[in-house]
């Protein structure tokens, strides 16, 4: 049973992950056909008696500056996945993350913006590699700013909390007021909602 269900988590994390990377295309690739290119209305010469190929377009494929079969088309690459099934691939990649003992919520305090204050932070927790801090609405924005300066650490909030970004990143921060937000977030967002 447990087998079943760390293969389903791991299937839900690979959706996930691809359902973002495949929203991300915009599909705007497009070349013109034959059709399509400028020119190319008057049959380049007769049809007999030159000795030559027969030719109606000089726009024709064959051509060099005559259109492409089979050229690339604009496409819609648009997938769906469950909300349920998205926030269980987070929740998933977040219990990992506490399984690896890389993650850590802890009281940040902050006054003013202090980027050496927050590497000085970062290197009294050991936390090598890359960092994502997970902040919210209600996060103090010198945390936000202190961190977003440093280049091993990307900064996210909890709304867009996403698969790829929890892949990336060798650590999770949040501050300890955010936890329920970044654990939670039907309910964080319920209780923002009143």
């Amino acid at each position: 049973m447990a087998e079943d269900k760390e293969k389903n988590t791991k299937h839900l994390v690979l959706e996930a992950l691809y359902y973002q990377e495949t929203n991300r295309r915009r599909g705007t690739a497009k070349m013109k056909t034959r059709g399509e290119v400028r020119g190319g209305g008057v049959k380049p010469w007769r049809q007999k008696g030159t000795g030559r190929a027969r030719q109606g377009s000089i726009r024709a494929v064959q051509w060099v500056g005559g259109g492409r079969a089979f050229g690339s088309r604009r496409n819609v690459y648009d997938l769906k996945m469950n909300k349920k099934a998205r926030r269980a691939a987070i929740q998933a990649l977040i219990q990992a993350k506490k399984d690896e003992g890389r993650y850590i919520a802890d009281t940040i305090a902050m006054d003013a913006p202090s980027t050496k204050a927050f590497i000085k932070f970062m290197a009294g927790k050991s936390m090598d590699g890359k960092v994502l801090l997970v902040y919210t609405a209600n996060t103090p924005a010198a945390i936000v700013k202190s961190a977003r300066n440093i280049p091993e650490v990307t900064t996210l909030i909890s709304t867009k909390l996403n698969a790829k970004d929890l892949l990336n990143n060798d650590w999770l921060l949040v501050r300890k007021e955010d936890e329920e937000a970044l654990l939670n977030p039907s309910a964080a967002a319920a209780t923002q909602g009143e």
